[in-house]
Protein backbone atom coordinates (compact mmCIF):
# COMPACT_ATOMS: atom_id res chain seq x y z
CA UNK A 1 0.00 0.00 0.00
CA UNK A 2 2.98 2.53 0.74
CA UNK A 3 3.84 2.13 -2.73
CA UNK A 4 0.15 3.17 -4.27
CA UNK A 5 0.05 5.98 -1.62
CA UNK A 6 3.23 7.07 -3.00
CA UNK A 7 2.46 6.78 -6.35
CA UNK A 8 -0.83 8.86 -5.55
CA UNK A 9 0.65 11.28 -4.30
CA UNK A 10 3.56 11.90 -6.86
CA UNK A 11 0.62 11.77 -9.53
CA UNK A 12 -1.06 14.64 -7.56
CA UNK A 13 2.03 16.89 -6.76
CA UNK A 14 2.47 16.50 -10.63
CA UNK A 15 -0.90 17.64 -10.90
CA UNK A 16 -0.01 20.75 -8.36
CA UNK A 17 2.81 21.40 -10.63
CA UNK A 18 1.57 21.05 -13.90
CA UNK A 19 -1.73 24.03 -12.51
CA UNK A 20 1.17 25.87 -11.31
CA UNK A 21 3.05 25.79 -14.15
CA UNK A 22 -0.70 26.92 -16.25
CA UNK A 23 -1.13 29.42 -14.26
CA UNK A 24 2.23 30.97 -14.60
CA UNK A 25 1.93 30.85 -18.41
CA UNK A 26 -1.65 32.46 -18.22
CA UNK A 27 0.60 35.55 -16.08
CA UNK A 28 3.04 35.85 -19.54
CA UNK A 29 0.59 37.68 -21.48
CA UNK A 30 -0.47 40.22 -18.65
CA UNK A 31 3.35 40.80 -17.97
CA UNK A 32 4.49 41.49 -21.06
CA UNK A 33 1.30 43.59 -21.97
CA UNK A 34 1.94 45.50 -19.06
CA UNK A 35 5.76 45.84 -19.43
CA UNK A 36 5.29 47.12 -23.08
CA UNK A 37 3.18 49.77 -21.76
CA UNK A 38 5.34 51.22 -19.46
CA UNK A 39 7.88 52.56 -21.74
CA UNK A 40 4.48 54.41 -23.54
CA UNK A 41 4.34 55.99 -20.30
CA UNK A 42 7.81 56.58 -19.23
CA UNK A 43 8.30 58.60 -22.81
CA UNK A 44 5.32 60.50 -21.93
CA UNK A 45 6.74 61.53 -18.61
CA UNK A 46 9.98 62.55 -19.73
CA UNK A 47 8.49 64.71 -22.51
CA UNK A 48 6.28 66.29 -20.04
CA UNK A 49 9.39 66.90 -17.46
CA UNK A 50 11.68 68.51 -20.67
CA UNK A 51 8.45 70.70 -21.98
CA UNK A 52 7.53 71.75 -18.53
CA UNK A 53 10.86 73.16 -17.67
CA UNK A 54 11.46 74.78 -21.06
CA UNK A 55 8.38 76.74 -20.75
CA UNK A 56 9.38 77.67 -16.85
CA UNK A 57 12.72 79.12 -18.21
CA UNK A 58 11.27 80.85 -21.15
CA UNK A 59 8.75 82.60 -19.05
CA UNK A 60 11.55 83.24 -16.14
CA UNK A 61 13.14 84.99 -18.97
CA UNK A 62 10.44 86.96 -20.50
CA UNK A 63 9.75 88.20 -16.80
CA UNK A 64 13.33 88.68 -16.31
CA UNK A 65 12.96 90.95 -19.25
CA UNK A 66 9.65 92.30 -18.23
CA UNK A 67 11.40 93.36 -14.89
CA UNK A 68 14.72 95.01 -16.21
CA UNK A 69 11.95 97.12 -18.44
CA UNK A 70 9.91 98.00 -15.65
CA UNK A 71 12.84 99.43 -13.52
CA UNK A 72 14.09 101.56 -16.57
CA UNK A 73 10.56 102.96 -16.72
CA UNK A 74 10.07 103.82 -13.12
CA UNK A 75 13.50 105.52 -13.50
CA UNK A 76 12.35 107.15 -16.40
CA UNK A 77 9.06 108.68 -14.36
CA UNK A 78 11.23 109.14 -11.46
CA UNK A 79 13.41 111.64 -13.50
CA UNK A 80 10.39 113.21 -15.19
CA UNK A 81 8.19 113.59 -11.93
CA UNK A 82 11.52 115.57 -10.85
CA UNK A 83 11.23 117.98 -13.63
CA UNK A 84 8.05 119.28 -11.20
CA UNK A 85 5.23 119.20 -14.08
CA UNK A 86 2.14 120.69 -14.24
CA UNK A 87 -0.12 119.12 -11.17
CA UNK A 88 -2.22 116.76 -13.50
CA UNK A 89 0.96 115.18 -15.95
CA UNK A 90 2.66 114.79 -12.29
CA UNK A 91 -0.80 112.89 -11.06
CA UNK A 92 -0.71 110.88 -14.28
CA UNK A 93 3.49 109.90 -13.59
CA UNK A 94 3.15 109.32 -9.99
CA UNK A 95 -0.20 107.07 -11.26
CA UNK A 96 2.18 105.09 -13.58
CA UNK A 97 4.67 105.05 -11.40
CA UNK A 98 2.34 103.05 -8.58
CA UNK A 99 1.08 101.04 -11.32
CA UNK A 100 4.61 100.03 -12.51
CA UNK A 101 5.50 99.02 -9.11
CA UNK A 102 2.30 96.65 -8.58
CA UNK A 103 3.57 95.14 -12.22
CA UNK A 104 7.47 94.69 -10.52
CA UNK A 105 5.27 93.03 -7.55
CA UNK A 106 2.95 90.48 -9.50
CA UNK A 107 6.12 89.61 -12.08
CA UNK A 108 7.94 88.60 -8.42
CA UNK A 109 4.68 86.99 -7.51
CA UNK A 110 4.66 84.65 -10.95
CA UNK A 111 8.54 84.10 -10.97
CA UNK A 112 7.80 82.09 -7.02
CA UNK A 113 4.26 80.39 -8.55
CA UNK A 114 6.55 79.57 -11.41
CA UNK A 115 8.84 77.55 -8.32
CA UNK A 116 6.29 75.22 -8.37
CA UNK A 117 7.30 73.49 -11.45
CA UNK A 118 11.18 72.07 -9.77
CA UNK A 119 8.95 70.27 -7.65
CA UNK A 120 6.61 69.15 -10.08
CA UNK A 121 9.85 67.61 -11.80
CA UNK A 122 10.55 65.99 -8.73
CA UNK A 123 7.65 64.23 -8.29
CA UNK A 124 7.19 63.49 -12.27
CA UNK A 125 10.77 61.89 -11.69
CA UNK A 126 9.54 59.46 -8.67
CA UNK A 127 6.67 58.11 -10.90
CA UNK A 128 9.55 57.38 -13.31
CA UNK A 129 11.24 55.53 -11.16
CA UNK A 130 8.66 54.23 -9.89
CA UNK A 131 7.54 52.48 -13.57
CA UNK A 132 11.15 51.86 -14.12
CA UNK A 133 11.01 49.88 -10.91
CA UNK A 134 7.80 48.05 -11.78
CA UNK A 135 8.98 47.25 -14.96
CA UNK A 136 12.01 45.63 -13.77
CA UNK A 137 9.97 43.58 -11.38
CA UNK A 138 7.64 42.46 -14.15
CA UNK A 139 10.52 41.65 -16.19
CA UNK A 140 12.21 39.75 -13.79
CA UNK A 141 8.54 37.54 -12.95
CA UNK A 142 8.72 36.90 -16.65
CA UNK A 143 12.14 35.63 -16.67
CA UNK A 144 11.60 33.49 -13.65
CA UNK A 145 8.72 31.93 -14.88
CA UNK A 146 10.74 31.67 -18.28
CA UNK A 147 13.65 29.40 -16.09
CA UNK A 148 11.09 27.17 -14.50
CA UNK A 149 9.07 27.07 -18.11
CA UNK A 150 12.92 26.36 -20.46
CA UNK A 151 15.69 24.66 -19.47
CA UNK A 152 18.21 27.45 -19.05
CA UNK A 153 21.66 26.60 -18.19
CA UNK A 154 23.36 28.34 -14.86
CA UNK A 155 25.90 30.44 -17.08
CA UNK A 156 22.55 32.02 -18.94
CA UNK A 157 20.45 32.85 -16.12
CA UNK A 158 23.26 34.65 -14.04
CA UNK A 159 23.64 36.29 -17.61
CA UNK A 160 20.15 37.42 -17.59
CA UNK A 161 20.26 38.41 -13.85
CA UNK A 162 23.14 40.51 -14.36
CA UNK A 163 21.76 41.96 -17.44
CA UNK A 164 18.79 42.74 -15.47
CA UNK A 165 20.96 43.78 -12.04
CA UNK A 166 22.35 46.59 -14.38
CA UNK A 167 19.22 47.75 -15.97
CA UNK A 168 17.47 48.28 -12.45
CA UNK A 169 20.67 50.05 -10.88
CA UNK A 170 20.88 52.48 -13.53
CA UNK A 171 18.35 54.91 -12.21
CA UNK A 172 17.85 56.32 -15.34
CA UNK A 173 14.51 55.53 -17.62
CA UNK A 174 15.43 51.42 -18.52
CA UNK A 175 16.07 51.51 -21.99
CA UNK A 176 13.32 49.52 -23.66
CA UNK A 177 15.97 47.99 -26.27
CA UNK A 178 17.51 46.50 -23.48
CA UNK A 179 14.55 45.13 -22.29
CA UNK A 180 13.66 43.80 -25.65
CA UNK A 181 16.88 42.27 -25.57
CA UNK A 182 16.36 40.05 -22.64
CA UNK A 183 13.00 38.92 -23.83
CA UNK A 184 14.62 38.18 -27.00
CA UNK A 185 17.02 35.95 -25.51
CA UNK A 186 14.49 34.28 -23.90
CA UNK A 187 12.23 33.59 -26.47
CA UNK A 188 10.18 36.64 -27.18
Amino acid sequence: MAIDDMLRELKDLGKVVDDATKKIGEFKKPVKESSDSIPIAQDGISDIIRETEKAANNIMNLLDEINENSDEIDKSLYRLIELNPIKKIKESLMNLKELNKKNIGKILDVLSLLSFQDLTGQKLYKIQNTLNETKAKLLKILVDSEFEVKEVTIEKKAEIYGKLKDMVSDNQKMAQNDVNSILSELGF
